[in-house]
């Protein structure tokens, strides 16, 4: 289970980081994270502050490949331990207990 609660959560944490890089306006109406899309609106006005927003979306880059990485590493030592197989297991069983 706590597997689980591992993938998901982290998966959660890739998501934001994705929206993070990409900084949709939609979404923040003001320039609160340092996204492509705000490092070009704000690099016309602004030179420093759109170079410091390049190098925001960069190292959000570089977080989203690690994380994908991690996942990767995560995901292999889990089907590795076996744990795969018992959480299957076990699931079957609730569900047995559920229906029951």
């Amino acid at each position: 289970m706590k597997f689980g609660w591992f993938f998901l959560f982290y998966l959660l944490h890739l998501g934001f980081c994705i929206l993070a890089a990409v900084a949709p306006p939609i979404v923040f109406k003001g320039k609160s994270l340092t996204g492509i899309l705000s490092a070009i609106d704000v690099i016309d006005d602004h030179t420093v502050i759109g170079i410091l927003y390049f190098i925001g979306f960069g190292l959000f880059c570089l977080e989203i490949l690690v994380g994908i990485w991690v996942i990767q590493q995560v995901g292999m030592y889990f089907r590795g331990s076996g744990k795969a197989a018992e959480m299957k297991r076990e699931a079957a069983r609730g569900t047995l207990r559920a229906a029951i």
